[in-house]
């Protein structure tokens, strides 16, 4: 699968665009920067739209997903920003069942992570996880597609509530 990220990351190096996404930003404003939270975990990072933004607000975040192409295009951004003090990334396989290398963050961000294909035990798995590494008082802030949204129904359907919309394969 990271081939697949790999390449699409290759041919557009700001595929999901370039400012942050209107979830990232809702996040920072409702939440993050209310309770002046300074240290998050980001899975499944892509490009880095989001990490560049909060990394731009003075949080320290970890970057992690599973393309090394998104990994070094998000590095080099940021250090054409000067962000990549406040920036560690990662490249992190969810499928793998591997234990989040960190603990006791103060928020764990994810925008549209979830919807990736999955199993049932690998998410499970991963929300363990989450909840591991978190603070007691953290967030935990996931964005997921479901059956309201424009795209739930398109495509091949592989299988229960998975389709692939033009190569991705998409859980609703």
């Amino acid at each position: 699968m990271s081939s697949f990220w790999d390449k699409l990351y290759q041919t557009d190096n700001s595929f999901f665009g370039e400012e942050p996404s209107n979830f990232g930003l809702s996040c920072y404003d409702e939440y993050i920067e209310k309770k002046n939270s300074k240290k998050t975990l980001e899975l499944g990072c892509g490009q880095g739209r989001d990490t560049l933004f909060f990394a731009s607000k003075g949080i320290e975040i970890t970057a992690l997903d599973y393309s090394s192409v998104a990994i070094d295009g998000l590095i080099k951004r940021a250090k054409e920003r000067n962000l990549l003090s406040n920036i560690d990334t990662f490249i992190f396989n969810a499928r793998s069942n591997n234990t989040l290398p960190f603990d006791k963050d103060d928020v764990v961000y994810s925008h549209m992570f979830f919807n990736m294909r999955f199993t049932w035990e690998q998410m499970k798995f991963m929300f363990q996880e989450i909840r591991r590494v978190l603070k007691n008082d953290g967030f935990n802030f996931f964005s997921v597609r479901n059956y309201n949204d424009k795209s739930y129904g398109q495509g091949k359907k592989i299988e229960n509530d998975i389709c692939d919309i033009r190569g991705f394969q998409i859980r609703h």
